[in-house]
């Protein structure tokens, strides 16, 4: 009889040994849900944040739940840095020009004109030239985490007066903003600013002469109708990027860190072969049309053109030691691949 009762007892507290272990290991894990806002509505942008959004449910077994937002959805495009920098929005896609006046190196980030011309290229900068430290930093200081940058969109010259050499560029209207702008202007050139869905009118009825824009709008805006020609090779292949608020960032545990991180390498492979394929598809209507020329300058007359951007380049660069640092690294990634100037 007193076996029977400590046998009893003992497999009672066995039981509710088990079923509190069970309990623990089994714990709920914290679930975030969280908004993303791009600055584009564009189907190639929202697709892959869409994919980038799964690709991080997945690698974190349901716990983090992003829901993605096109422009303007939540906030208007030019105070999405600031909605983030708030925690009003968790995270954001976006392009350094958008984001240049609170972080002037987000013009460097976002591809010098000139510059590298495959995504490849912009990996190999960012990665090895001391351009993701010190770009991430200037982004912490205003209490935001960038957690990538990603493939945009290939930026051609198209016009509709022929451009075979640098000095053709002089006296040309040309649709271009920020950097590319300045950079033209050098060149001879009469930049302007328009917005993007006014493109055509303004070349189909000469207000402009030509635009510095991703090839895709060939297509995507119809501008093959009104253009005569694409110039090559690209004067750059942008990046854009990811960014989040830098405390939630804080707060996270390493592995749900290391899930973003692995997600925002699959997204750029995305991405680099989607703007491809459209870009491609594009210029190949284009020529199939049959009233179009693709030019492809010489490489003397590139290294004129890249001897007159560098010196807008260090215009850049002079405005703090961390953009000199900057501009450096990219002239010696420059030099090292073989592509600089007379």
């Amino acid at each position: 009889m007193k076996m029977r009762t400590v046998s009893t007892a003992w497999i009672i507290i066995c039981a509710f040994t088990l079923v509190l272990f069970v309990l623990v290991g089994q714990a709920p894990a914290k679930t975030y849900n969280w908004k993303l806002q791009s600055v584009w509505r564009t189907p190639a942008t929202q697709d892959g944040l869409k994919l980038f959004a799964e690709n991080i449910k997945k690698a974190t077994n349901g716990q983090v739940n992003i829901k993605v937002y096109a422009a303007n959805e939540l906030v208007k495009i030019r105070g999405t840095f600031r909605a983030v920098q708030s925690g009003a929005v968790e995270m954001a896609c976006s392009a350094g020009p958008y984001n240049a006046r609170m972080v002037p190196e987000g013009n460097v980030e976002f591809g010098l004109p000139f510059s590298w011309t495959t995504w490849d290229q912009a990996w190999e900068a960012w990665n090895k030239y001391g351009l993701k430290e010190k770009i991430r930093e200037a982004y912490a200081e205003k209490g935001i985490r960038l957690i990538t940058i990603q493939p945009a969109a290939e930026y051609a010259i198209m016009t509709t007066k022929p451009v075979r050499s640098a000095q053709d560029l002089k006296g040309l209207k040309l649709r271009s903003v920020g950097m590319m702008a300045r950079v033209f202007q050098a060149l001879g050139a009469s930049p302007t600013s328009i917005p993007g869905a006014e493109q055509y009118v303004a070349l189909q009825r000469g207000t402009v002469d030509g635009t510095i824009y991703p090839v895709f709008v060939l297509d995507a805006y119809k501008l093959k109708e009104v253009i005569k020609y694409v110039i090559l090779p690209s004067v750059n292949l942008p990046t854009t990027e990811i960014f989040m608020n830098l405390d939630l960032w804080k707060s996270l545990p390493p592995d749900i860190q290391n899930a973003i991180e692995k997600a925002s390498t699959q997204h750029q492979a995305y991405m680099d072969k989607r703007y491809l394929r459209e870009g491609y598809i594009a210029v190949g209507s284009f020529v199939m049309r049959g009233s179009g020329e693709v030019i492809v300058l010489p490489e003397a007359e590139l290294r004129k053109i890249r001897k007159i951007a560098f010196a807008q380049w260090d215009r850049l660069g002079s405005k703090s030691p961390r953009l000199r640092e900057l501009v450096d690294a990219v002239k010696r990634f420059m030099a090292d691949k073989g592509l600089g100037t007379d």
